[in-house]
Order: C-alpha cells, then sequence, then structure tokens
C-alpha cells in the first residue's frame, strides 16, 4: 500500500472516537517500518494534536519489563490533573532516565513509585506504536492481550509494526490461535510496501550538509533508484549501508571525473547488496572470487542466452554449480557492463570496514583517462557524425587530418571499419575528392602499420564480429581486421601457452596458482596448446607439482556450459589423455606415482566427455 493511503487510514483512524482497535503495519524486515513510522506517521499524529510515543518489544521476555518501559515513556506526557505523587516522580525523572546520575540509573525507575501502575496515567490524546512484535519473547496470546487492555479500557490509539510471516514462521502449528487472537485487538492491517522513488529522497536529507556528496547523489538518484529497482531491493536497512559507505568512499575520490565516480557508485551498490543478504561475508575481504576479470565478464554477457537450458527429450546430465562470479555477472551486469568496473579497494571495504585509501587512489589513477591525442580528437569530432554542423573549414580540416592519420596507422585496427564506411560515405555524396580505390589504398596501408604495434583487444572484436555488417563496401577491410585479430591472438595464446610450460618448468606453485586464475574464463589459455609438449613437462615434475597440476584443471572446468567458455580445449586435452594412458600402460611402476597419474587421467577423461557431449 502506497504510503499517503497509510497516512489517510491513520488520520481516519485518529478521528475515530473510542475506536477500541488497534491498527497493524505489516512489513518485511528491513523494509523501513520503523523509518516511516519516525518520518512520516510520528510527525502526523503530533500533528493531529495526539502525543507519539515508540515502544520497541525487541527481546522483551514479561509483561513487567514491558509496564517498566511504558512507565518511563509516560512520565513526559503527564496532565495537570494528575496526582501529586506522578508530579513528584516526573521531577526525579527529568528528560527520562537518560538525564539521571550513573547512581539513579542503576536503580529501576519504577521502584521509586511502589503502588503506582500503568493505570495511573491517562491514555487519551496518547498514541503509542509498538515495533517489532515478531522478536517480542512474550507468547502473542499474552502480549496482545496487554495492548488489547489499554486499548479497549483506556482508549488508547495504538500501532503496531510486525512481520507476520516471521510470527507464522516461528510456531506455524499456531497459526489458527494467532488469527483468533489477532482478531479480537487488530481493527486493520495495511501491508507496507515501500516505493523506492521516494525513499531515497528522504534517506539523502541527513547528508545535506555535505554540499559536494549531497549534490552528487541527488544527480545521480535515478541511477541509483533503477540499481536497487532492478535488483527488487527494498531493505532499507541495505540501502542505507550503501549510502554510508559510499559517503565515506566519496570522500576520497571527489577530484575524480564523475563517470569513474559513477562506477564506484555502482560497485559499492551491488557489492552492498550481496553483503547484507548474506552472499558475501566478512572473512572473503581479500577473495576477489573473480570478480575482476573483465574479460570473463564480457563473454559471459555475449553468451547470456546460450546459459538457458534448452528442454530436451532424453534426461540431461545434472547441472554443475555455478562459479560465483558466473552468478553474479548474470544477476548484475546484463546491460551493466558499461557501468561496471572492479575495484579490490572498494570491495575489501564493504566487507571489512576497513578502506585502504591509498590503493583506491591508485586504481582511479590508472581508470583516469588519457589526455586525447590530436588524432583522437579528430577522429571523435568527426566520426560522430555530426559533421552537418561543420563551419566549411572545420569539415575540410578534419576530413583532411583523419584521412592523414589513419593512412600512417595511428588508430587501432579495430577502428578501421567504421573509418571505411564513413570515408567511402563522403566519397559517395562526393563531399571529398577521392576515388573508392584511394581511400582503400590509404585504409590497408594505414591497417598494416597499425597492426605492427600488436594491440590487440578482445572486447572490441567480439562487439565488431557480432555486429552485423550493413554496407558491404567495408568488407575488405573487416576481413583483414579478423586476419590480423586471428594472427596477434595466436601470437598472445603462444605466450601464454610458453608461459604454463615454463611455470610448470620450475614448479613455483604460487606462478601456477596465479597463471590458473588469471586465466580461468580465457577461452584460449589450453585451446592451442600442444598437448604432447604438456605431457613432457608434467613427466618431469615433481608428485607435488603434478597433484597440484591437477586440482588446477578439476576447478578449470568445475562449472556448466564449458564449451561456452573453452570452445576449442578438446584437442589439447585429448591429445594429452591419451599421452597419459599410454604412459601408464608401459611407463609407470611406483605405485604413488601411478595414482597420481590416474588421477589427472579421471579429470581429463570426464572433461573430454563433457566438451564432446556438450558440443554435439
Amino acid at each position: 500500500m502506497k504510503p499517503e493511503n497509510i497516512e489517510s487510514i491513520v488520520i481516519e483512524y485518529l478521528k475515530t472516537e473510542n475506536a477500541q482497535y488497534a491498527l497493524m503495519l505489516n512489513g518485511a524486515w528491513g523494509t523501513g517500518k520503523t523509518f516511516f513510522w519516525k518520518d512520516s506517521l510520528s510527525p502526523l499524529v503530533e500533528r493531529q494534536k495526539f502525543k507519539s510515543i515508540y515502544i520497541s518489544l525487541n527481546g522483551i521476555k514479561t509483561i513487567k519489563t514491558l509496564q517498566r518501559q511504558l512507565f518511563i515513556k509516560l512520565i513526559p506526557y503527564l496532565d495537570k490533573g494528575q496526582s501529586k505523587t506522578l508530579k513528584t516522580a516526573r521531577k526525579l525523572i527529568g528528560n527520562t532516565i537518560g538525564s539521571l546520575s550513573k547512581a539513579i540509573i542503576k536503580v529501576d525507575p519504577s521502584d521509586l513509585f511502589q503502588g503506582i501502575g500503568i493505570d495511573s496515567f491517562n491514555f487519551s490524546k496518547k498514541f503509542i506504536c509498538f515495533d517489532d512484535l515478531e522478536r517480542c519473547q512474550i507468547p502473542i496470546k499474552e502480549i496482545l492481550g496487554f495492548i488489547n487492555g489499554l486499548v479497549e479500557h483506556k482508549n488508547l490509539k495504538c500501532l503496531i509494526l510486525a512481520d507476520e510471516d516471521k510470527i507464522l514462521n516461528r510456531d506455524k502449528k499456531r497459526k489458527k490461535h494467532y488469527y483468533n487472537t489477532k482478531e479480537k485487538i487488530i481493527g486493520r492491517t495495511v501491508n507496507y510496501n515501500p516505493d523506492i522513488e521516494n525513499i531515497l529522497p528522504k534517506l539523502y536529507v541527513k547528508y545535506e550538509k555535505e554540499a559536494a556528496f549531497f549534490t552528487f547523489i541527488k544527480d545521480n538518484q535515478n541511477f541509483i533508484r533503477r540499481i536497487f529497482d532492478d535488483q527488487k531491493e527494498a531493505n532499507i536497512r541495505t540501502i542505507s549501508f550503501f549510502i554510508d559507505s559510499f559517503r565515506v568512499i566519496y570522500k576520497h575520490v571527489n577530484i575524480f571525473d564523475k563517470e569513474l565516480k559513477k562506477e564506484l557508485l555502482f560497485l559499492t551498490a551491488i557489492i552492498s547488496i550481496e553483503y547484507k543478504n548474506g552472499s558475501l561475508k566478512s572473512n572473503e575481504s581479500q577473495d576477489f572470487k573473480n570478480l575482476g576479470n573483465n574479460s570473463f565478464l564480457w563473454y559471459q554477457i555475449e553468451r547470456l542466452d546460450q546459459f538457458k537450458i534448452k528442454a530436451v527429450d532424453k534426461k540431461e546430465a545434472p547441472k554443475k554449480k555455478k562459479s560465483y562470479a558466473e552468478t553474479f555477472c548474470l544477476k548484475y551486469l546484463n546491460n551493466r557492463l558499461d557501468n561496471y568496473h572492479f575495484y579490490e579497494s572498494v570491495y575489501t571495504y564493504i566487507l571489512s570496514g576497513y578502506l585502504d585509501e591509498d590503493k583506491l587512489i591508485n586504481e582511479l589513477e590508472k581508470r583516469r583517462p588519457k589526455t586525447p591525442t590530436k588524432e583522437d580528437e579528430a577522429f571523435a569530432n568527426l566520426m560522430g557524425y555530426n559533421f552537418r554542423k561543420f563551419t566549411n573549414e572545420k569539415f575540410i580540416s578534419y576530413t583532411k587530418d583523419v584521412l592523414e592519420f589513419l593512412e600512417k596507422g595511428a588508430y587501432s585496427i579495430y577502428n578501421y571499419e567504421q573509418l571505411s564506411i564513413f570515408y567511402h560515405f563522403l566519397v559517395e555524396k562526393g563531399l571529398i575528392k577521392y576515388t573508392h580505390d584511394d581511400i582503400e589504398e590509404k585504409l590497408f596501408t594505414g591497417i598494416k602499420i597499425a597492426f605492427e604495434r600488436k594491440e590487440i583487444d578482445h572486447r572490441f572484436y567480439d562487439n565488431l564480429i557480432h555486429t552485423r555488417l550493413n554496407n558491404p563496401i567495408a568488407q575488405p577491410i573487416r576481413n583483414k581486421i579478423v586476419e590480423f585479430h586471428n594472427v596477434l591472438n595466436i601470437e598472445s595464446v603462444n605466450l601464454d601457452s610458453n608461459q604454463l610450460i615454463e611455470v610448470l618448468a620450475f614448479e613455483d606453485y604460487g606462478k601456477l596458482h596465479a597463471l590458473f586464475k588469471d586465466k580461468k574464463f580465457n577461452k584460449e589459455f589450453i585451446a592451442y596448446l600442444d598437448g604432447n609438449k604438456l605431457f613432457s613437462a608434467l613427466k618431469r615434475s615433481s608428485n607435488q607439482y603434478l597433484t597440484l597440476f591437477t586440482n588446477e584443471m578439476r576447478e578449470r572446468y568445475n562449472h556448466n556450459n564449458i564449451t561456452q567458455f573453452y570452445p576449442n580445449d578438446y584437442s589439447c586435452l585429448n591429445t594429452l589423455l591419451k599421452s597419459v594412458q599410454r604412459h601408464l600402460k608401459v611407463n609407470e611402476p611406483h605405485i604413488l606415482r601411478k595414482f597420481l597419474w590416474e588421477e589427472l587421467k579421471t579429470v581429463l577423461t570426464d572433461t573430454c566427455s563433457r566438451l564432446k557431449k556438450e558440443e554435439s
């Protein structure tokens, strides 16, 4: 129910004379029922000339304890016509128990007034909010009976805040009994479903004095709202935790670009959600769970549709549990990858409470955009297709400059398709005095020079080849981009493969583990490795290192849909498997060594079988 509707119900209740029933506000833990009471309903009650009183039932075990708390809360609201004894009590209590000396605090205030009970108070024009009914340790029948006595016989106006699901889950057998008891006292139950759009501005208010931070979160309030809306996350405690955490981070990053701060905001929000819902634990603050592997995350998004299991006639093999990074990616980053960058310092801070300021600054410095070169500036201005707004002089200057830069190989090989389409368009429209052949010659001259820089970008390439080429005139340059990328990719893969062989030769487990962790979701790490060379390196390794390698291989392939991650690994692994099988038949007499090879064989057999089955 909307907050304004709840407020109208409360107003109507306040206007009802001798109501003899209470209201209940029902909602899940953390949805902000208490906040709603203090921020909206309590002021509303006061405006209606009622005195509002708040009492939490959390942990209260006896009616006597509750009476004592209620007694203390009522002291400040004594009326003129009440007894001299109670007036004396008011003077002794002062501004509630918080203002008493240490000596008096040790005394139970109700002991000062033996013989005086809460019946001595006038409850008219009082409105009491009893919070946390589900956390009260007094039996439900007893606590509701006590409240009913005040409502029915003392004309008290009362609101009870509760999470009924928690009450019923605590004792399902007494569900009917609960509703029977509730029916006698609760006149109306309203369900509280907070509206994030309305709640967020109220949470921001307390930061008004911190001008820069307040302005930033206000400017990005729609972005923040969408993050929590996407996750259907309405827990006010989680959202408040996020804002407080980001406030601390923001103090150190105000000098940085707003887009970097937006990255920090997004990461802080989603890690806060994971932490507060228990998916991440404090003792995992240094375990980054592969969340910084952007190549894996990009690959996940590109293959999103392929993760959906299609129905088949035959019985499917049981699914393996997804990795945390896989689950995280599918949950948060679909259509959000451009907002995402993983900052280790932020992750550690959310989970542990310790912010390494120097590390955060260093991470941000690495993310700072480089100062654009003349060729970058010319490219950005011209390729934005805003040339129609240029003056004649600017148009001539930009088209001339970019053409010179592209011929000199100043741009990435992946930019040359866009350049091809654009300059052929200019030729077609008669906007530049070149032929299509002239443009092709300059493009191919430039891309060959750019290729020599050996700059590879898997993300740009994946995006390029998954985009349909609508203009066939750029097909030759796209073919050249694919050719050059594959050459660079093989060189990169060979380097990685050689790195694995070298690490195996030196038997450095730390390096082996780090290499497998870094390349865990790299689809080419194993794909182009020579299985026979890998076997030769393993054959020279110690028992301990052979065991460690087997464990790393088991971990690499221990998740769903491995053909989506490693589509070309089968050849290398099958060659390695055959080498191990041959070796076991004739060359391994030692019982322990044979056992270790058998373990590796089992992992390889299972992995090859799954790769072959999923492929078919």
